[in-house]
């Protein structure tokens, strides 16, 4: 049996209050160290009225969307239930989510939806380009930078036995660039994508839930974990 009480690191750029509020539960010390920031830009708005579609594949994007408050007659896209909140939340109704959250599954199951309408995809200075690998008329409009903190990736780099949560690649290099490696902790894993940037790293993956949210990654850390 296990007797060390375990340690969980958040690591995103806004650390999940109820996953958080999970992990304690369960019996976790909880700790949140940002590896990344979102700033938004000063970036002019394109001509909503040119897109039958708007696609958000990230929180970020749609939380920077919804502080710019445009005013839209086009269908919402959103990777994930959580993105989609964000959206509704703020009077943006979501017409079409994957049913898997991920791009790769995105891009697989949309077209059929959008058909020959234009859209236009939201996004982050590093987000990946698997939107615009659709078949279909895709303008893009960045409406954030992601920044890497380098203090608390160099803080991260030097802890051990902890179980540390990646939810980006952006995060996975932040961690690796600050001299961080994967030889005495745990790592856990939000999508495939971020899984496949640790192992690209060097890194094991040991938890990466099949919904790919921050309650599902604690649920999965519980199930796999004797102290958890």
């Amino acid at each position: 049996m296990c007797k060390k009480k375990p340690v969980i690191i958040f690591t995103g750029s806004r650390l999940p209050k109820e996953a958080a509020e999970l992990a304690l539960q369960n019996g976790a010390q909880v700790e949140y160290y940002p590896l990344i920031e979102t700033v938004l830009r000063n970036t002019r708005a394109p001509d909503f009225e040119r897109y039958g579609w708007l696609i958000f594949t990230s929180r970020n994007s749609a939380e920077a969307f919804c502080k710019l408050r445009p005013e839209i007659h086009a269908k919402i896209a959103a990777v994930g239930d959580k993105t989609a909140e964000i959206l509704e939340k703020h009077g943006y109704p979501v017409d079409f989510i994957p049913s898997t959250f991920s791009a790769d599954v995105f891009v697989q199951e949309f077209p059929d939806i959008a058909g020959k309408e234009r859209c236009l995809f939201v996004r982050g200075a590093l987000a990946k380009d698997t939107i615009l690998s659709m078949p279909l008329v895709i303008d893009e409009w960045t409406v954030y930078d992601t920044v890497k903190k380098y203090n608390n990736a160099q803080a991260l780099a030097g802890m051990s036995d902890v179980t540390i949560i990646f939810a980006s690649p952006s995060a996975v290099s932040a961690y690796r660039e600050a001299g961080g490696n994967f030889k005495d902790i745990q790592t856990a894993a939000i999508g495939h994508i971020t899984e496949r940037a640790i192992i690209e790293a060097g890194g094991e993956v040991h938890f990466r839930p099949e919904t790919y949210t921050y309650l599902e990654i604690i649920q999965t850390i519980a199930k796999g974990s004797c102290n958890l």
